[in-house]
């Protein structure tokens, strides 16, 4: 940017200088032919290297319109040099990334009260909308390589989920290219199997993040897997654990077995597996959440 800046400004000096040579040397050329052209009144004796007194002021004349035009193409080249400098002023301070905070601050500001360097910005506030192509997003997708551990794609999955939650502007396409961005291994090649064959065989294509999530659960979660956890839940008890453990690992198995439930059987879910002595204590307090139940199993383990 520096160099072409350089270059639009010599250009632009050049070019002033030169149209000013020509009109000096154009009003020379006119003062002479006016000399030529116009001798001494007869009579009357001119003093060497003097005019005549009657000869027309026309060098003069011309030589001041000269001049006028010159300072015009002076005023018109510094002109140009200020707009060459504001450019590059502008494109310092959008390279400067200290005004960046003060770029975005001024968003809604009265016009004269912006800092230097602001520039509009879109609905994203980094100076386009989020929704214009795949773009480069500002953070990273996990990688997923679709090995024989369920654990792996749920854990995936989630944290998936997670991110398309502080992103809900973005588009089912662009959640679909962004997530199989990050598939490796076995996952990459089975999605583009997949895709292809879909789409060979005329069957419609993937078009929702839901979808997507159907066909990979169906691959990468075998359905006995479900069943093992919905056992595992209905008989979890506290047994030897901690009121803590018990706890995180019943909310481990909703997780992972994606149970839906009111707020009122989970917490007499949880109830029943209490150790006994626990359990009897835990009846006597009133509770209205989770949370509360679980503070009176501590404290009537403790």
């Amino acid at each position: 940017m520096d160099v072409k800046l350089d270059k639009e400004l010599d250009i632009k000096i050049s070019h002033g200088r030169a149209e000013e040579r020509e009109e000096c040397a154009r009003g020379e050329e006119e003062v002479q032919a006016d000399s030529r052209s116009t001798g001494p009144t007869p009579g009357r004796r001119s003093l060497p290297g003097r005019p005549a007194a009657n000869r027309p002021p026309t060098g003069g004349v011309h030589r001041r319109a000269a001049g006028n035009r010159s300072f015009r193409n002076i005023a018109d080249m510094r002109l140009a040099i200020e707009n060459l400098t504001a450019q590059q002023q502008q494109q310092d301070d959008d390279d400067d990334p200290e005004l960046a905070d003060d770029a975005h601050n001024a968003r809604g500001a009265p016009r004269g009260h912006r800092p230097r360097g602001w520039v509009p910005l879109g609905r994203n506030g980094r100076g386009q909308d989020e929704e214009d192509g795949l773009g480069k997003p500002k953070f990273s997708i996990p990688k997923f390589e679709g090995g024989a551990d369920v654990e792996e794609y749920l854990t995936w999955e989630l944290k998936i989920e997670k991110l398309w939650s502080l992103h809900p502007n973005y588009s089912e396409d662009k959640k679909i290219k962004l997530a199989s961005s990050e598939f490796d291994g076995y996952a990459l090649r089975w999605w583009d199997s997949l895709v292809r064959n879909r789409d060979e065989d005329g069957a419609q294509p993937i078009r929702t993040w839901r979808a997507m999530k159907e066909v990979m659960t169906s691959r990468f979660v075998p359905t006995n897997y479900m069943r093992n956890i919905f056992d595992k839940l209905t008989l979890l008890r506290q047994g030897v654990k901690t009121v803590d453990e018990y706890y995180m690992e019943m909310e481990m198995l909703m997780q992972r077995g994606r149970v839906r439930e009111s707020l009122e059987m989970t917490m007499q879910r949880f109830l029943n597996g209490l150790k006994y002595d626990v359990k009897g204590i835990v009846r006597h307090y009133t509770y209205t959440n989770m949370n509360q139940l679980l503070h009176h199993a501590r404290e009537a383990e403790s």
